[in-house]
């Protein structure tokens, strides 16, 4: 049970669970799944019309995820699920987000359950339209850091061509395995979207400085919200970052009226760079454990 392994030529038959469920957090989305498969082991099966997976978490605790299907569906589904756990020693339910928790609670299934909060994994959720217009008092640095990109650098926001694949995995590797805590690890996560950004359907942009790659965006829209999967940018370059994310939802994923920079991992320097963007809300995360 559980035991598949998530393929790109997946990506049809997963996506359509994915879409009926509509799971806002950040790991129940394809993209993620995917590049997440050989860094955390997921695995899945299709139980009771339903997107079941499997893996283990940073710690290596064994977790399974919610199923993602429909509401009725996932109702049938957790009943399996949970008589599943029960096999394995020490075993979660993963990164539950409120809509979640009100299915196991409609279903009369919350108190077999106790909860701990994951605030290392909650999503950070900000209006585009604060992002494209840095208006307010709280953006206000940020529409200072913008003005100096613009007005000391010639820049350029385009799309990712075939010839940019050295030239970006070269930019990937030094601004994550310089900066990163395991950046080894991040780096091959990052790579897996990269390398098959176009079959996995996201939406990649490129911004230069000076005629100098300085930041490199690539993001979805996941069940209406834009998902900024990769967004890095060399801070050599002041204002490269804020810009990056203004230029490109000015023109791309327009439809989408929030805009998710997903999770902070408990980095810090990472936590105060999201805070301040201020976000206008977090997709809450908490890990259920079976009750003895």
């Amino acid at each position: 049970m559980l035991s598949e392994q998530i393929k790109l030529s997946d990506r049809e038959l997963l996506m359509s669970y994915i879409k009926k469920s509509e799971f806002l957090n950040s790991e129940y989305n394809f993209t993620v799944m995917f590049a997440s498969a050989f860094v955390y082991g997921i695995t899945y099966s299709v139980v009771e019309n339903c997107l079941c997976a499997r893996g283990v978490d940073g710690n290596g605790q064994e977790c399974i995820y919610f199923p993602q299907g429909g509401s009725a569906d996932c109702v049938r589904a957790l009943p399996v699920l949970i008589e599943h756990m029960r096999s394995l020693p020490n075993c979660k339910l993963s990164l539950l987000s409120d809509k979640m928790l009100g299915i196991l609670k409609s279903c009369g299934l919350y108190d077999e359950f106790s909860y701990a909060p994951r605030r290392d994994s909650y999503d950070y959720v900000y209006t585009r339209e604060s992002l494209v217009n840095l208006s307010g008092k709280k953006l206000h640095g940020k529409r200072n850091h913008f003005n100096y990109f613009v007005n000391n650098y010639s820049y350029e926001l385009r799309d990712i061509t075939d010839a940019d694949a050295d030239s970006c995995r070269a930019f990937l590797k030094a601004v994550i395995t310089d900066r990163s805590r395991d950046g080894v690890t991040e780096l091959n996560y990052t790579l897996m979207m990269f390398d098959n950004y176009k079959e996995l359907g996201l939406c990649g942009k490129l911004l230069f400085a000076n005629g100098t790659l300085c930041g490199l965006v690539l993001a979805e829209n996941h069940v209406g919200y834009a998902l900024l999967h990769i967004a890095r940018c060399d801070t050599a370059f002041r204002g490269a970052s804020v810009a990056l994310f203004k230029l490109f939802l000015t023109e791309n994923l327009t439809d989408c009226e929030y805009v998710n920079f997903m999770e902070d991992i408990g980095l810090e320097g990472l936590r105060k760079a999201k805070l301040s963007y201020a976000p206008e809300f977090f997709i809450e995360k908490s890990d259920a454990f079976l009750k003895a």
